[in-house]
């Protein structure tokens, strides 16, 4: 593989004058510049980035924490960091904790979770990485966060106890307001919810946001109507009953598998979603667009979420501190599809 000597007998220059050149640095002339870089991609050259680092003490490099990559917000996510990445003239490295997988609650679990977090920091760190994204699965607080030093570091789609440490999130609240309110605003005054589980961050916002827009439409919140799912299939089916024979003509499902099993049940039994009752999810799901009929959802933000963390950790490590600080919360977006049309039965 050639070098920098290499390239510098080819050009017949100093190696001090191609490193300047390819490193972007000195005041050398236009014409030596692309003859430099032309002898360069001729030879193949590759850059000794650790070497680079070591002097420039700057890799142009962040390190990504995700909790799982089998969740299925974390692809779209790192999608959007590493868009921003490309854009900024950064690389990324990934590390999966694989926390799912290994049924370890950040939460619950902070003893195995802490040890996790602290190799894969440990890791980061030895690769230089001029700053780190932490990739929740869920919303919930952060609680141990391993000593980094001067590092910059941004949570996504969590959140730290620390106050000082960026992160980047979505309305959860808002978008349950806004499910109730379009379902209002459609006609509809006794509408079900399926939550998720009880003690969920997620589950307890959305609910909260419902509740809201009930009360600000004068409509009383109905506790009968809110029954706890726990995110399956399984448990949408088995709580649509419930719903149903309460007489509600909406139900706000808080996910789109918890919606799917609504559906199973309603085809079961004779009832057309759609006309007789009007079905609203929570994450736009690839199972939204081919399920009949299609389902109305709520949009999460992923690629904005990964894009702006990324946005404001280079602004921190090129010492261009962004104006977003804290918890910044992005806005949801309804999808209308077919599930949420209601026609009452003649």
């Amino acid at each position: 593989m050639a070098n920098l000597k290499d390239i510098a007998q080819k050009a017949g220059v100093s190696v001090a004058t191609v490193s300047k050149v390819l490193n972007g640095l000195g005041n050398i002339s236009q014409e030596t510049t692309e003859q430099i870089l032309s002898i360069a991609k001729e030879l193949n050259y590759r850059p000794n980035l650790y070497a680079r680092n070591l002097k420039t003490r700057q890799s142009r490099t962040i390190g990504i924490i995700t909790e799982d990559m089998t969740v299925f917000n974390a692809p779209p996510i790192i999608d959007g960091i590493g868009a921003c990445c490309e854009k900024r003239g950064y690389h990324y490295l990934l590390e999966n904790l694989r926390l799912n997988k290994l049924g370890i609650s950040p939460v619950l679990d902070v003893n195995d979770h802490s040890v996790i977090v602290n190799e894969a920091v440990d890791f980061m760190m030895s690769m230089q990485v001029d700053g780190l994204i932490y990739l929740g699965c869920h919303s919930h607080k952060v609680l141990h966060l391993p000593s980094i030093g001067d590092t910059q570091f941004v949570c996504t789609y969590c959140s730290c106890t620390d106050s000082s440490v960026p992160s980047v999130l979505y309305d959860d609240k808002k978008a349950g307001y806004d499910v109730a309110k379009y379902l209002i605003k459609e006609g509809h005054t006794i509408i079900g919810v399926i939550t998720g589980p009880a003690m969920s961050v997620h589950s307890i916002n959305r609910l909260t946001g419902y509740q809201e827009a009930l009360y600000d439409a004068g409509l009383p919140y109905n506790p009968k109507l809110t029954v706890c799912g726990d995110w399956s299939r399984d448990s949408g089916y088995s709580l649509a009953e419930q719903l149903l024979q309460s007489g509600v003509t909406a139900i706000f499902a808080q996910n789109d598998i918890m919606a799917m099993g609504v559906i199973d049940y309603c085809r079961q039994n004779n009832i057309e979603i759609g006309r007789d009752l009007a079905l609203i999810g929570f994450d736009n799901r690839e199972i939204s667009t081919v399920c009949r009929p299609t389902l109305s959802t709520i949009e999460i933000p992923l690629f904005d979420i990964g894009h702006t963390s990324a946005s404001i950790l280079i602004d921190n490590i090129e010492g261009k501190p962004s104006e977003l600080t804290g918890e910044i919360m992005l806005e949801c977006s309804i999808i209308e599809r077919e599930s949420a049309k209601y026609r009452k039965r003649d």
